[in-house]
């Protein structure tokens, strides 16, 4: 690095590298000559390079951290719309305004819950599960698409040439028609494997079966190879995108309805009152009665519980939660016990009031009749139950044809007095 001299004898400065023997200007000797000190930082050296350097870095990634940081609730709103989108193309609703999204969302979907793979069901978080946790937990929408239908959608994730795969199917809630897809990729190749981002390839699912045999057997193949409903055209020239895409639904939704039914009997979906539509529930219609402690009852709404309540009046419960609760009659001594006050459901149609035997009770010319009587003589000079015979007649206050009380082991018309 170069220093400055000062010379004495003619009054410039030079630049060299070390002190010379001679002024290079008037060639006075050495001991005219002076290193001329610099008096602030030296620029040209090092240190200054080093410390300049380090500063900008910093300087720099401060303003950088601070515009993200600044930035990033419009960009997580900008995610979540973008998601909801994808969300609602499965449901077939497209091509939607940004500033309509939020509001078609909370319309057509209703409620959410997550799934463990153990079955474990907690309501809403849906929509907080990243792509990446698929598999270990299993989110669910329950929503309506664009023609009103009922639908579960199912987020699934798989993989492509590429890099990764995700997508959303709307299926009906027993699992057995698809209502809808859409499907996304991180790198595939454009105007190939990227082809399953469009209407075109997605709209092919619309209206298929799901199930075939008792497992799910939706799948994607090479196109023009598929021999069944369930088999969907790949994308040409797309081979192992078109298998990934495959692979993730049919492996995809199957773990749904394993998480759905793990351990439990047939129709029981323990602690899943809102997201109990499952394919082996065993109800009329296949859909599913909810028990009051949150399980799924069998066909005839039998729980698990003394309770029989069930979600949908059609179901053949002898109790039903719906039911119009009983009303007590102001001649009723005495209720039932499904009917008293209080009591948490009451037969459909049921009598509050119990209906007297026929002939049972006071009537006139009748003092008076025993429980479980057969009736009372109709003639008044019956009255102080007396036969013919000047008997008097037993406590069922019956007398046979020949006017005296029937006695044991009387049969065909004669009545059997004093014996039930």
């Amino acid at each position: 690095m170069a220093k400055k001299f000062l010379c004495s004898q003619c009054g410039q400065t030079f630049e060299a590298a070390s002190m010379p023997d001679k002024c290079p200007i008037c060639g006075a000797d050495a001991s005219h000559l002076s290193e001329v000190k610099s008096k602030g930082i030296n620029t040209n050296g090092n240190v200054y390079t080093i410390c300049y350097a380090a500063v900008m870095v910093v300087l720099v990634a401060f303003l950088l951290a601070f515009v993200s940081s600044a930035l990033k609730p419009a960009q997580d709103a900008n995610v979540a719309i973008d998601k909801k989108k994808q969300i609602l193309a499965s449901l077939n609703v497209r091509g939607i305004a940004k500033s309509d999204v939020e509001a078609k969302f909370d319309e057509l979907i209703q409620e959410t819950c997550v799934v463990t793979p153990d079955g474990q069901v907690t309501e809403g978080g849906a929509f907080e599960v990243e792509t990446k946790e698929i598999g270990e937990k299993f989110p669910i929408y329950k929503a309506k698409t664009a023609a009103g239908d009922d639908a579960l959608v199912l987020p699934l994730k798989g993989r492509g040439l590429w890099g990764g795969l995700w997508g959303y199917v709307a299926v009906t809630p027993d699992f057995q028609k698809v209502l809808g897809a859409y499907f996304d990729h991180e790198s595939e190749t454009a105007g190939l494997g990227a082809l399953i981002k469009e209407e075109k390839f997605q709209s092919q699912f619309i209206g298929r079966p799901v199930m075939a045999d008792g497992k799910v057997a939706l799948t994607v193949v090479k196109k023009g190879a598929s021999e069944a409903e369930t088999q969907i055209d790949g994308v040409t020239g797309a081979t192992l995108t078109s298998k990934g895409v495959g692979e993730m639904v049919l492996s995809g939704i199957q773990q749904y309805v394993d998480a759905l039914g793990a351990g439990k009997p047939a129709g029981s979906c323990k602690n899943a009152p809102k997201c109990c539509e499952k394919p082996d529930c065993k109800c009329a219609e296949k859909k599913v009665c909810v028990c009051k402690d949150g399980s799924c009852g069998d066909a005839a709404c039998n729980c698990a519980s003394d309770a029989k309540c069930c979600a949908r009046e059609e179901c053949p419960c002898a109790c039903c939660e719906k039911a119009a609760p009983c009303e007590m009659k102001h001649d009723c001594p005495e209720l039932p016990e499904c009917c008293k006050p209080g009591a948490d459901c009451c037969k459909p149609g049921a009598e509050c009031c119990p209906q007297p035997k026929p002939g049972c009770g006071k009537h006139e010319g009748c003092p008076q009749a025993e429980p479980g009587c057969g009736g009372c003589p109709e003639k008044a000079a019956e009255a102080g139950h007396k036969c013919k015979s000047g008997n008097d007649c037993c406590k069922s206050g019956k007398c046979d044809k020949s006017g005296s009380c029937g006695k044991p082991g009387c049969d065909g018309d004669k009545a059997c007095c004093g014996h039930e």
